[in-house]
């Protein structure tokens, strides 16, 4: 009997020492809110940046603009000769379309440099099941030094694959280059 209350006793008195524990972790937890990335569970899409892009194409070759989501290594290779039919844009990182789907945009053929695009943050519409994609396109102001080299952006983004429509906004935005 002895024994039994010795066991009980301290049960009974680490249940304040749990109780404490779980308050600190959680006052914790409130005063780092934002500095912790904790897992979530059901996280919606991630996207990644691919190694190389965003990237400038110099080509003589006469494109509209493009957005498109990529779903197969076939529509990669479309896509790819159709900005660059050398050959020498390629993606160096390893896809795979049965986990994954791609994210390309480019600007249209430019007559001069600097311009750029890229994808900059995909947003989730819930209630229409919808990912939009923001894409930001930039180019030089009018007192910017530019040189006649017609040219192509391209940037592509990875995201996990998903059954939702993906739809594309564009911003624009043009710098202005300080003249000294």
């Amino acid at each position: 009997m002895n024994e039994f209350n010795q066991k009980a006793n301290l049960r009974i008195s680490l249940i304040p020492l749990v109780i404490l524990i779980i308050l600190i972790l959680g006052a914790g937890y409130l005063l780092l809110e934002g500095e912790i990335k904790l897992p979530k569970f059901n996280r919606g899409p991630q996207i990644k940046r691919l190694e190389g892009f965003p990237t400038i194409v110099y080509t003589d070759k006469q494109i509209e603009k493009q957005r498109k989501v990529i779903k197969s290594e076939q529509e990669l290779t479309e896509f790819l000769n159709l900005i660059d039919p050398s050959g020498l844009l390629e993606v160096r990182d390893k896809i795979d379309f049965n986990k994954e789907y791609l994210l390309a945009a480019t600007t249209e053929t430019e007559n001069e440099t600097g311009h750029s695009v890229k994808i900059r943050r995909v947003y989730e519409d819930k209630n229409n099941s919808t990912l939009l994609v923001s894409i930001q396109e930039e180019e030089a102001g009018s007192n910017c030094d530019v040189e006649m080299d017609k040219n192509i952006s391209v940037d592509i983004a990875s995201i996990s694959k998903t059954d939702w429509n993906i739809e594309f906004d564009r911003t624009k935005q043009i710098n202005q280059c300080n003249k000294n």
